[in-house]
């Protein structure tokens, strides 16, 4: 009777404290639930460095068509496609990249200043999740671009970076 008393005392304390742990297991797993679902929200940074309307009219003033410039292009593509690329432009129009004459096909299709203008206001019109802007304290083109288009929609971001400019 003895022992079997104490394998009562005993079995009751032993299913107090494995119920008290389940609980405290129960109560630690439901906050880590609890946590992990909760988003931790950024707000999308909007830089704008040089007001883009200004810019363009800075830019049409010194009436640039012939120059060479660097262009990295930044996406989710094939390695041809990012560059770095050395681009001539005569009459605004692309005569080379990487010295050979421009073929968007083997490039993809590389943008002009002033196409790179059109994209900008093209971009800003659409009301993007994210962007960035930076013009050239110089000659007033864009030197750094990135849009991020959607928050919803992974790899449609895209940026150009403009480097070694020189007039021709």
């Amino acid at each position: 009777m003895i022992i079997q008393n104490k394998y009562t005392v005993l079995s009751r304390f032993i299913h107090r404290e494995v119920y008290s742990s389940l609980k405290m297991s129960f109560i630690a797993i439901f906050i880590l639930i609890l946590y992990s679902c909760t988003k931790t929200v950024t707000k999308p940074f909007q830089t704008i460095k040089g007001d883009p309307t200004e810019q363009l009219a800075l830019w049409k003033e010194r009436n640039i068509s012939n120059y060479e410039m660097t262009m990295k292009i930044y996406c989710n593509c094939i390695q041809g496609r990012v560059g770095p690329h050395h681009i001539v432009v005569e009459n605004d129009k692309i005569k080379t990249v990487n010295d050979l004459p421009y073929d968007s096909t083997k490039t993809g299709p590389i943008q002009t200043i002033n196409e790179l203008f059109d994209f900008i206001q093209v971009g800003l019109a659409s009301n993007p999740y994210q962007h960035s802007l930076e013009y050239n304290s110089t000659y007033n083109y864009p030197q750094k671009i990135f849009f991020d288009f959607s928050e919803q929609i992974a790899d449609e971001e895209i940026g150009y970076e403009i480097t070694e400019f020189n007039v021709l």
